[in-house]
């Protein structure tokens, strides 16, 4: 574009230009009326400032001296002298730029009570000539690029060569000009544009991500005496940064106070930076990554008159920039200013923060924001521009990060939701707000609330986790539900788990969180939630022993593949810690906090799961009744320790080659894995008998326990198991199926049974016999009785008889069974026969001293391999 038009030229008016400032002082720093959009080449301003005297048009004497050397030589002075001492303080720079006083009227050219316009003529008037071009001396630096403020002069230093523009005068013929002063550079006067372009910039941008905009209003921040440590590391990593690694990843679970501790970095009065810029993400409308170069490129253009000029330039040239793909922007927008042009390279550090980049809408865009930022560090490394970003612990960006040609740019500082520094300062945190509520509500409560009891419950409950300390202090104070002190025992209710049916969803202490929590879950694929489902009733698993011990074996257990477990955990990184591939092997699944587990665990409140516990068992059976149908009669494998915490197992004739091993473990063969799995599913068989779970009560899982094992630790399920293969209803079952078989009396030792603990004994008599006959149960005896009796009423009780523990009990037994033996030696009677020798036998008979009585006793005996033989044994 012209310098001037030929409509009307700017030297032919009779009044100052307009600019951005009503009549601007001589003096004043901020006109910048005359280079509101800059086109000089660096030599055209050297030719300014040299102040050497150039030809003149005819009839227009010029004091060049006068006009520009002075001006230039102490006015920049001052001013570079005065912003190198705010360049000190940390705070942002002024809104508006600073304008070169040699581009202003200047008063030595002015005549008495005469105002005469100071006039940019084009370069080439005074370039053209010779003579000229002899007096472009080079500008003596007025401070060093270290010293040179960012809001200072773009004509300086430009970031490309610029197109010379043809003379002013160059062809002009029999005109004169009179007054006024001359001074050499390409200009462009247009300043209402400036307003217009940063209007229309500002509707490009993703509104409401600054950091004090009014859509974050009021914006979350630390609590005073809150993590000091992390915003010092921050704040120092900011200052001292000056190589490659000038980018700092915070990463923390969702809930754990990023969006707090960058916004008390932006705010901070420690903050050393010349200029910063800020981006805050949020799925509330502050999502579109595609934005965030512009949004960024905005907030200097606003700050910084330097770079807002440049620009401009380029949007004026282009106008399809803002139309253009990320990494055109950042080229234009971040590099060319920041790289090309030595007064904003050489600004000090910049800051430039990303809150809630996780946030940002699709993955795609948030890595190649990253990759754009981490190629700009790498490549650049003298730059100024200093990088703040946060985010969960999404797959994804932690993919990113773990990248070797990323690892030279960043630095990570980790947000733990529960080390000790975290749960000091949400103890810290409740305290104060606490405190802050029974002041403001000294009428409604006691002066000592809360109990300090109270206190600690809250604190222990939040652990380290914000969000949960946020939510709950929100509900305690609000106003409109009642008291602090109901609201704090409604939060209190519901850390005990006591039920809230009676309450509205909306009203729940907890629904804040929940909002949180929902919203992460909403995330997740429908195509992966079957996947995401297990995974979760994993966490809630009741298991007997440990379970998996790491990631590896959780996905072998659950038949998971790898790539189907993670694809299924991607997006619930915020609140799970997920080992990677390479920690899989050591580290588990585990969840930050336990309110996201009593979240998804309350149908109520999230949906999820109807009965989480129920739907965990179910999921756990099937896992183990997979595994064990692979190997109905046991394994052998050539090494492995075959214990579990029940007894010891035997080796069974399979190899357990058709146990699935999903997932090998690392420097071990895929023997251990099937191992593990087998052990730890005959475990849960054993546990769900021995709790009297309907689904192991069954013949498959009587087998396991009769044949599997090689020895019995004393709490393996022995009642439990006794009481269901002697059931009535079922006995017939277990005789068909050869569960119970057949032993002679003779062959039961009748002192084994206290290497067992205890035998049952169930006594029944009716009532239609002769009422002298006694209750046979002895009133001193301490062990307890259950079932019916009474005089005139049938007996029907029975109790357990306790090794060593109702000595005359124990004689009786001891008499009975010696009679019974002597009486009828082959008489048989129902033996359940195990592997380990440890066999259960049902001794019925009648009483012979009335012929009425009934008695039966169950209990275990020692059963050696030869007499199980003998007696039809297969085990």
């Amino acid at each position: 574009m012209p310098a001037f038009s030929f409509h009307r030229p700017r030297f032919l008016r009779s009044r100052r230009s307009r600019s951005q400032s009503p009549k601007p002082s001589p003096l004043d720093p901020h006109d910048g009326a005359a280079i509101a959009h800059s086109t000089v080449p660096g030599k055209d301003m050297n030719a300014t400032a040299t102040g050497a005297s150039h030809p003149s048009v005819p009839g227009n004497p010029i004091d060049h001296q006068n006009a520009t050397d002075r001006l230039v030589g102490d006015r920049a002075s001052e001013y570079f002298n005065a912003q190198r001492q705010l360049s000190q303080v940390s705070r942002p720079v002024t809104p508006s730029g600073f304008v070169p006083p040699y581009a202003t009227q200047t008063p030595e050219s002015r005549g008495p009570g005469v105002q005469q316009p100071t006039f940019l003529a084009s370069s080439n008037y005074y370039t053209d000539s010779v003579q000229g071009q002899k007096l472009l001396a080079p500008l003596s630096p007025l401070a060093t690029p270290s010293q040179q403020p960012l809001d200072s002069d773009p004509l300086l230093y430009l970031s490309k060569p610029q197109h010379q523009n043809p003379a002013m005068f160059s062809h002009a013929q029999n005109f004169t000009v009179t007054g006024g002063n001359f001074i050499a550079g390409n200009v462009i006067h247009n300043d209402l544009r400036s307003d217009h372009f940063m209007r229309d910039l500002l509707k490009e941008t993703i509104p409401g991500a600054e950091f004090d905009s009014s859509a974050r209003d009021p914006p979350p921040r630390c609590h005073p005496g809150t993590r000091l440590a992390i915003l010092d590391r921050c704040l120092y990593f900011i200052r001292t940064c000056d190589s490659i690694r000038k980018m700092r990843w915070v990463v923390g679970a969702a809930g754990v106070g990023k969006s707090a501790l960058l916004q008390s970095v932006v705010e901070s009065p420690k903050l050393v930076a010349s200029c910063h810029a800020s981006v805050f993400f949020s799925i509330n409308g502050r999502d579109d990554g595609s934005k965030a170069i512009v949004t960024i490129s905005y907030q200097f253009a606003a700050k910084c008159k330097p770079y807002r000029q440049l620009i401009e330039r380029e949007i004026i040239d282009d106008p399809s920039l803002l139309q253009s793909s990320m990494a055109k922007q950042f080229l234009k927008f971040i590099v060319e200013p920041f790289i090309h042009n030595p007064l904003l390279n050489s600004a000090g550090h910049v800051l430039v923060v990303i809150d809630g980049l996780d946030e940002c809408k699709h993955p795609r865009t948030q890595l190649e924001l990253l990759r754009l930022i981490s190629d700009f560090c790498i490549e650049y490394p003298s730059s100024p521009l200093v990088w703040l970003i946060a985010s969960r612990p999404e797959q994804h960006i932690t993919a990113f990060f773990s990248q070797s040609n990323v690892a030279a740019a960043y630095e990570k500082e980790k947000i733990a939701v529960n080390s000790d520094e975290a749960r000091e300062d949400v103890e810290r945190f409740l305290r104060d707000e606490l405190t802050d509520i029974r002041k403001k509500a000294s009428d409604l409560v006691d002066p000592r609330w809360p109990e300090e009891q109270d206190l600690w419950k809250l604190a222990n409950a939040a652990g380290g986790l914000f969000a949960y300390a946020q939510t709950v202090v929100r509900y305690i104070d609000d106003a409109t539900a009642g008291s602090p002190a109901s609201q704090l025992s409604e939060v209190l209710n519901v850390i005990d788990n006591h039920p809230t049916t009676d309450m509205p969803q909306e009203d729940h202490p907890m629904a804040s969180l929940d909002a949180l929590y929902a919203r992460i879950l909403s995330n997740v694929p429908s195509k992966v939630t079957t996947n995401t489902r297990k995974l979760l009733l994993a966490l809630a698993f009741d298991w007997v022993g440990l379970g998996p011990n790491n990631f590896v074996m959780l996905c072998n257990w659950l038949g998971m593949m790898p790539d189907d477990a993670y694809a299924a955990l991607k997006h619930l990184r915020s609140v799970l810690h997920v080992p990677t591939r390479g920690e899989a092997h050591e580290e588990n699944l585990i969840v930050f906090h336990k309110s996201f587990m009593d979240y998804i665990s309350d149908f109520r409140r999230s949906g999820f799961f109807h009965d989480i516990k129920h739907d965990a068992r179910q999921l756990l059976v099937r896992c183990v009744f997979r595994i064990l149908h692979e190997a109905p009669d046991g394994v052998n494998f050539a090494g492995g320790y075959y214990g579990t915490s029940y007894g010891f197992l035997r080796r069974g004739p399979d190899t357990g080659v058709k146990i699935p091993v999903i997932w090998p473990l690392v420097n071990f063969t895929d023997d251990t894995p099937r191992l593990i799995m087998y052990e730890a599913a005959i475990e849960e068989v054993a546990a769900g008998m021995k709790r009297g779970d309907p689904t192991f009560q069954n013949e498959f899982c009587i087998r396991i326990l009769s044949t599997w094992f090689k020895d019995y630790h004393g709490n393996f399920p022995f009642s439990p198991l006794r009481n269901l293969v002697f059931d009535e209803s079922r006995r017939q079952e277990f005789v068909k199926h050869g569960i119970l078989k057949q032993m002679p009396l003779k062959a039961v030792e009748v002192y084994a049974w206290q290497s067992y603990l205890e035998a049952k004994l169930q006594f029944r008599r009716p009532a239609t016999t002769a009422t002298n006959l006694s209750d046979p149960w002895n009133p001193s005896c301490t062990h307890i009785r259950q079932g019916k009796w009474g005089e005139g009423d049938d007996l029907d009780w029975e109790t357990i008889l306790t090794s060593w523990s109702c000595v005359s009990c124990e004689n009786r037994f001891e008499r009975q069974m010696k009679d019974w033996k002597a009486r009828s030696p082959y008489h048989v009677v129902p033996t359940f026969f195990t592997s380990s020798g440890s066999c259960c036998v049902e001794v019925r008979f009648v009483d012979p001293d009335d012929d009425i009585s009934e008695w039966t006793y169950q209990f275990w005996v020692k059963v050696s391999l030869e007499e199980r033989k003998k007696y039809g044994s297969d085990v």
